[in-house]
């Protein structure tokens, strides 16, 4: 009995650990497996850029600033991430939030580690929450000032 109690779940953490896609295949739920900087999270395995935002590169002094932010913020933590049809490289572009629904945008955004940017944030999602809290002091690249 308590050996079918331990495979069940065992069976169950790997069922879960398997799960890439939840509902569709434009979500990705699971725990962050990798933070590669302030703007690129893998979830089980899987490279998401957060879409509106702009963090300076690792290897910048606010860079690292954002990049050790977010790993303290999504330590452990199961992400829910909406995906959109767009790739960046390697990655897919999304918006990610926490399971109690906090985006992860706009938290690094409140604490100042990264800024909104305009022209991938087109729905203005990030936009009042930047006007809270104040003018990013990183670097924005050009791209996010770029004509549509």
């Amino acid at each position: 009995m308590l050996g079918s109690v331990a495979l069940l779940i065992g069976l169950s953490w790997a069922y879960e650990a398997s799960q890439l896609y939840v509902g569709s295949k434009d979500t990705v739920v699971g725990r962050v497996t990798h933070v590669r900087d302030g703007d690129t999270i893998e979830v089980l395995g899987r490279a998401v850029r957060l879409k509106g935002l702009t963090c300076d590169e690792r290897g910048t002094v606010l860079g690292e600033v954002a990049t050790k932010e977010i790993k303290s913020i999504v330590a452990g933590q199961i992400m829910n991430c909406v995906m959109t049809s767009k790739q960046s490289y390697d990655r897919a572009i999304g918006w990610c939030s926490l399971s109690d629904g906090r985006d992860i945008g706009a938290l690094l955004i409140e604490r100042g580690v990264c800024g909104r940017c305009d022209r991938y944030d087109p729905f203005r999602k990030y936009a009042a929450v930047q006007a809270e809290a104040g003018a990013f002091t990183g670097s924005y690249p050009s791209y996010c000032w770029a004509p549509w």
